[in-house]
């Protein structure tokens, strides 16, 4: 005599625990996946605003003042030689640098706020992410010119 043992139940309550198993992987997985790409886009803008805040810094070299538009700071950077650039700016993690990558946010495609001073003694310049993932400067603290939020 053989006994056959099957599991007793219904299969509409078999295919809801699967079903249910599949959901907890995916809310347990989720947040981890979400993280990583925010996290991806914080130092992919990061590494962008540090090229401006490079790019500031030959604008005033040349020019003894800051740029207060990012496009004629993006054709400033067109015009420098290649081992100048090659020197002075930081490659993306999208890859190498290209100066129109400056103009805007990895995250909401929105441009950099970018506001410069060049009335009072100190030159200052303020450059904010849209996202908001930190600033470089400020217009009113002569301590925190060129200075990244992130930084301190």
């Amino acid at each position: 005599m053989s006994i056959s043992r099957e599991s007793k139940g219904s299969i509409v309550l078999k295919i809801i625990i699967v079903l249910l198993m599949a959901v907890l992987v995916y809310v347990i997985y989720e947040p981890y996946q979400i993280q990583a790409q925010e996290e991806a886009y914080r130092s992919e803008s990061r590494l962008r605003m540090l090229n401006i805040r490079a790019a500031q810094l030959q604008y005033i070299g040349q020019n003894g003042r800051y740029s207060s538009s990012l496009d004629s700071l993006i054709t400033f950077i067109q015009t420098l030689p290649d081992s100048t650039r090659a020197e002075a700016f930081v490659p993306l993690t999208t890859g190498t640098f290209v100066p129109e990558s400056l103009q805007r946010a990895p995250k909401s495609d929105r441009a950099y706020v970018l506001l410069a001073v060049d009335t009072s003694a100190i030159k200052k310049y303020l450059l904010e992410d849209p996202d908001g993932y930190g600033s470089i400067g400020s217009l009113t603290d002569d301590s925190r010119v060129n200075k990244a939020s992130w930084e301190d």
